[in-house]
């Protein structure tokens, strides 16, 4: 029995398993310690990391991990004699193999690219208010190939990193302080439109008013025979309220038209014309 217990683990498949473990064991023991790295610095300085550096470490965590765990088992395979043979037949081939791979793989390849370059080039960070392709939402993770965020309705989307070097992405948590919306509304052509304006304007003011050397406002965004379609540039404050300041906006100015007597005119008008 002894002597089949050291034939065992004198075995490829045991040295296999152990460089396996030993790895598996190596990238927690490592993540455990990095993972640290923010209550240490919240404990030294004074201060906890910014969206940026949080951003950055996490993926860095992520490499280091993945790294150790590809080493391990790559040493674990070449204890088969298999695959030993096999890596010289690889690396005589490896133009044609690197090429069919980039070929099979480039979807992959280019969100794990993607995904290293949001790291560090920062477009968007954990924590930001984005949006992609009519999709808002806040950054919760970003992996190797697909970010994370949170919708307003509580909603988790999955987006491909890719998408970020391809599509336009609204990043309303960084640049200038808060995050302008739109409101549309419409009124009588007959209306006083400069007297809606002020009126519009004093209701963004209170509700939504804007930072330091910028100002709300109100535009004219199309004229039609019988009405007006004016919208309002508001600033929210924080960017994550952003569908919430439109709503409250929305509702006042609805307000308003009623009592100034334009939401029914404004029908009457629009029924006339049709």
């Amino acid at each position: 029995m002894g002597l089949i217990a050291v034939a065992f683990y004198q075995t490829s498949w045991f040295k296999a398993l152990v460089y396996v473990l030993i790895a598996i064991i190596a990238a927690r023991v490592v993540d455990f310690f990095l993972a640290r790295r923010d209550a240490a610095m919240n404990k030294l300085l004074g201060k906890s990391p910014g969206r940026a550096d949080r951003t950055r470490y996490v993926m860095i965590r992520r490499i280091i991990q993945a790294s150790i765990l590809i080493v391990g088992i790559a040493m674990a395979l070449f204890q088969f004699p298999f695959f030993q043979t096999l890596s010289g037949a690889i690396l005589a081939s490896a133009a044609i193999i690197s090429g069919v791979i980039g070929i099979a793989a480039r979807a992959p390849l280019a969100n794990l690219v993607s995904g290293v370059m949001i790291a560090f080039s920062q477009p968007v960070r954990l924590g930001d208010y984005i949006s992609v392709d009519d999709v808002y939402g806040t950054v919760e993770e970003i992996r190797f190939t697909y970010t994370y965020i949170r919708t307003p309705d509580d909603r988790r989307v999955v987006i491909p990193n890719e998408a970020f070097a391809s599509q336009v992405v609204n990043n309303f948590s960084m640049g200038s302080q808060g995050s302008m919306v739109a409101v549309d509304f419409v009124v009588p052509i007959t209306s006083d439109v400069d007297a809606v304006r002020s009126s519009v304007l004093a209701i963004a003011d209170d509700l939504a008013a804007a930072p330091d050397g910028k100002s709300n406002s109100v535009t004219v965004e199309d004229l039609g025979a019988s009405e007006v379609t004016l919208r309002l540039h508001a600033w929210a404050s924080d960017p994550h309220a952003r569908r919430d300041v439109a709503s409250d906006l929305r509702a006042a100015i609805l307000r308003r038209l009623r009592d100034d007597g334009l939401l029914g005119a404004a029908r009457e008008a629009s029924g006339a014309a049709d």
